[in-house]
């Protein structure tokens, strides 16, 4: 077999291993460039796949269980410091909502790095996550602090809590879920009418594959290997749909990017990679003006 044949064969086998593109997709990458989405980004595929099911979401949870000790090591975390980003959208959409300090739901919180310190900067924040691992992490840490923190923290999932919400965020949680259109509409029915709704997570690229799974996860070690799947990987135009189709009006979408030199993250045009949406959600009179 040629040496060009070899590699290519190799190069298949290192990318279905590191979950990357099927052979199909990987062979139109290597014939010609991918389509661009609506939203500027260069995706494989057409559609994210997401089928529902219980035991996929108990796959994930228990994944997350084992990464709970991870948490709360030291303050380099991409994750921990990506709150330099995520914290200024959130008082952003605060003010576009018309409430400087809002009653926050944090969806899949995780060990709690936005939730805490959105708390210390005076947020009133529910932080929920389906792992016990994870929330006994996360109140473990915040117990630092006693009576200092507005917080509190709940195992359960989005459909089992009955509140709304100023502001419901789910930061780097999309891309985990049984199927996107379902977790988006279950978030957008905790949110208030005129409040917000934010998400951040990956698009669904070349670049994010290679730089979000294979370098991030596989050579630099800035993620746990196994944490993200390029199949669930969710591009812009089809976030921005589901939220949409939830009665939101789309108020930001912008590219985040981590410089892993500077371990800073900051806004940006570019969404190949990681990105965030933020949106508001109309009230009913508005909507049914629409219909009329």
């Amino acid at each position: 077999m040629p040496v060009a044949g070899r590699l290519c064969g190799r190069c298949v086998r290192m990318v279905r291993s590191w979950g990357g593109p099927t052979n199909a997709a990987l062979g139109s990458i290597i014939q010609r460039a991918p389509y661009s989405t609506p939203a500027g980004s260069r995706s494989l595929t057409s559609q994210t796949q997401t089928t529902p099911g219980k035991s996929e979401h108990d796959k994930e949870v228990k994944k997350f269980d084992q990464l709970s000790s991870t948490w709360w090591r030291d303050d380099k975390d991409p994750l921990y410091l990506m709150n330099s980003v995520r914290i200024p959208l959130l008082r952003s959409l605060g003010r576009e909502i018309g409430d400087d300090l809002p009653r926050v739901l944090d969806v899949g919180c995780g060990g709690g790095y936005l939730a805490e310190e959105l708390a210390k900067q005076n947020f009133d924040v529910t932080a929920i996550d389906p792992s016990e691992d994870m929330i006994r992490i996360a109140t473990q840490h915040a117990q630092k602090y006693p009576g200092e923190l507005d917080l509190r923290y709940k195992t359960c999932t989005v459909e089992e809590v009955e509140e709304e919400f100023d502001i419901v965020v789910s930061s780097e949680v999309v891309e985990h879920v049984p199927c996107v259109t379902t977790f988006v509409k279950e978030c957008a029915h905790r949110v208030r009418p005129g409040g917000g709704l934010m998400f951040t997570t990956i698009n669904r690229t070349v670049q994010s594959w290679l730089f979000g799974i294979v370098i991030a996860e596989h050579v630099a070690g800035l993620v746990p290997p196994g944490t993200h799947h390029y199949h669930k990987l969710v591009p812009p135009n089809e976030l921005t749909g589901a939220i949409a189709d939830c009665g939101f009006d789309i108020m930001t979408l912008t590219g985040l990017q981590f410089n892993p030199l500077t371990r800073q993250w900051s806004t940006s045009s570019d969404m190949s990679i990681n990105y965030a949406v933020t949106a508001i959600k109309r009230h009913p009179e508005d909507t049914a003006n629409e219909d009329d």
